[in-house]
């Protein structure tokens, strides 16, 4: 439930912070305030539980509001100027209330959960890999590189590719390529040799453009 304060009380709070709210009757300030969208509207409400009399009451953050207002008003800006960013704050705190309120964090914890079973979900079909490492061996189903090694390297994918050509002539057809990534490379979550090119190399793709430049090792045998 939003906090209240009456406007005898955000009067003498502000007059209190250096507010000036010129010769007439501050409360009159107020209204035309409200009247031109810079303040919210009032509400009635008792003043205390052992009485009936009503009085008008803004939200507390209303006082905050009429610092802001002072603060542009000492910067010279004009009321159409002031007004501008007096809509932007409004947007700002609309947008507040909804995410603050209990029915968005209902619904927020919902959908998240929601979205974790459909992650697990897929992840229980290999259709997503969460948690299984990146690097991984290309070119065999062996999960070592062998010992005999023809040739190897490193390079990198530069940022923004998803396909790199590495350069080496001890290349043939049924070369065994092995990729190991040192680096993250997401958002890609696979790659694999697409072309062997004898005497000149390999090509190694992923399957989406990387973020950052990303290095990797590479090893060759027959």
């Amino acid at each position: 439930m939003e906090s209240l304060i009456s406007v005898e009380k955000i009067i003498e709070e502000a007059k209190a912070k250096g507010i000036d709210f010129g010769k007439g009757d501050p409360y009159n300030r107020l209204r035309y305030y409200t009247k031109i969208g810079w303040l919210p509207h009032m509400q009635r409400k008792k003043n205390d539980e052992e009485t009936s009399i009503t009085t008008g009451h803004y939200p507390k953050w209303a006082l905050n509001r009429l610092i802001q207002i002072e603060t542009l008003k000492k910067k010279g800006l004009s009321n159409d100027e002031i007004a501008k960013k007096i809509s932007t704050l409004n947007r700002l705190l609309n947008i507040q209330n909804v995410i603050l309120s209990p029915e968005f964090r209902t619904k927020l914890i919902v959908y998240s959960s929601f979205l974790i079973l459909i992650f697990i979900f897929l992840n229980e079909l290999e259709i997503i890999n969460l948690g299984r490492p990146k690097s991984q061996i290309v070119g065999s189903v062996q999960q070592e590189v062998p010992s005999q090694i023809i040739d190897s390297g490193q390079s990198f994918v530069p940022a923004g590719s998803q396909k790199i050509r590495v350069l080496t002539d001890k290349a043939q057809i049924n070369s065994k390529v092995y990729i190991n990534f040192e680096q993250d490379y997401s958002p890609a979550t696979r790659y694999w040799v697409s072309e062997k090119i004898p005497f000149e190399g390999f090509i190694l793709e992923l399957d989406s453009p990387i973020i950052n430049n990303t290095s990797f090792q590479w090893w060759l045998t027959n």
